[in-house]
């Protein structure tokens, strides 16, 4: 099958797919036998565990990428001399290890970021006012992030949308005014961007003694965590006092969970901590030593099988430790302990694979 073909079939799925079992495992491993011709690191993983391709029947049976791999082999379908974009980590742990992640072309990625936004985002809102607290993809061109909050702009923003950080500044007094003015004309906003940009104007508020009432429908929405930027914040803890200090519900209040290594993102059931993954992604929580899926209500590391991923690795192992729920997953934060173990062996393992 060619990257044409591929690409269609996952983006047809994505546009006009259904929470179907067998539909989704039956692309998935179409999406693995793809990875297993044309992505070189990871065919030679497949092999050093022993798995032929043809032994691939369902998603459980597809070896899934430990995160760490990202940093260290190039994971695509094609020569990076082809490739429309490389997504990067930031790099806060090693700043010479960073993770990417090669895209042939976005128009994948754009759907998928695009299909799932407006479903849990913009409810029956075709486009409202958006406030971005995070640079732009100009600034930081390798940034999925910033590509994200770029393409949310470009088709859900209206025309007076605008970004208040850069790479240099953070400029508060200017959102004090987006807020006021938003108070005064009564049209709802959307606040977008990385978590701690929200930490640091939460402080910023405190020691101002300002608070805000923005109107209803309004929407805030984070991303990321605080860790290596600022203070930590509990996410749950951080959605209250978002929630207060814009007089926006907590139902309003949203968080996003995506990473560089996906190419699709998972967002909170209103005033929960609970992520539910859109059809064209599923979410198991595994056994980092067994690699088998935990029960409901335990804990383990996350696999994604993310199928707008089809360029790259279709299944990643991820370094986050979470709860299983019936819907999706409930994060835990970093794995640690035995957990944390068992992702370094699988990292160990890849590398392993690359050598020999």
């Amino acid at each position: 099958m060619d990257f044409l073909m591929m690409k269609t079939k996952v983006w047809d799925f994505i546009q006009n797919g259904a929470e179907d079992v067998e539909q989704f495992n039956s692309l998935a491993v179409e999406i693995f036998h793809y990875q297993y011709k044309h992505n070189q690191a990871y065919r030679e993983y497949c092999r050093s565990k022993r798995i032929a391709k043809n032994s691939v029947k369902r998603i459980t049976d597809i070896p899934p990428v430990p995160i760490g791999a990202f940093k260290y082999a190039e994971l695509s379908c094609s020569p990076a001399s082809e490739v429309e974009a490389i997504f990067t980590t930031s790099g806060t742990t090693n700043p010479e290890q960073k993770g990417k992640n090669f895209h042939r072309d976005l128009d994948v990625w754009k759907t998928s970021m695009s299909v799932n936004f407006a479903k849990q985002m913009m409810a029956t809102r075709r486009k409202m006012k958006m406030v971005m607290l995070f640079p732009t993809e100009e600034e930081l061109p390798n940034s999925s992030l910033a590509h994200y909050l770029a393409n949310a702009k470009q088709k859900f923003g209206t025309d007076d949308s605008e970004y208040v950080v850069s790479l240099a500044h953070f400029d508060m007094e200017r959102l004090v005014e987006i807020l006021l003015d938003a108070e005064e004309s009564n049209e709802p906003i959307m606040l977008l961007g990385a978590t701690f940009s929200f930490v640091h104007f939460l402080d910023f508020a405190e020691e101002k003694q300002l608070v805000f009432s923005l109107p209803e429908g309004s929407v805030v929405m984070d991303t990321g965590g605080a860790k290596g930027r600022s203070r930590e914040v509990d996410p749950f803890t951080l959605k209250g006092k978002l929630s207060q200090q814009f007089s926006v519900p907590i139902e309003q209040c949203m968080n996003m969970y995506g990473m560089t290594e996906l190419s699709s993102q998972c967002y909170d059931m209103p005033g929960t901590d609970e992520k539910i993954p859109p059809h064209w992604m599923h979410t198991s929580v595994i056994h980092p030593e067994t690699m088998k899926p935990v029960q409901l209500g335990e804990k383990g590391i996350i696999v994604h099988y993310d199928l707008a991923n089809y360029h790259s690795a279709v299944a990643v192992m991820t370094e986050d430790l979470a709860m299983k729920t019936e819907r999706g997953f409930k994060l835990l934060g970093r794995a640690t302990g035995a957990e944390a173990r068992g992702c370094s062996l699988a990292v160990e393992q890849f590398i392993s694979s690359s050598i020999n």
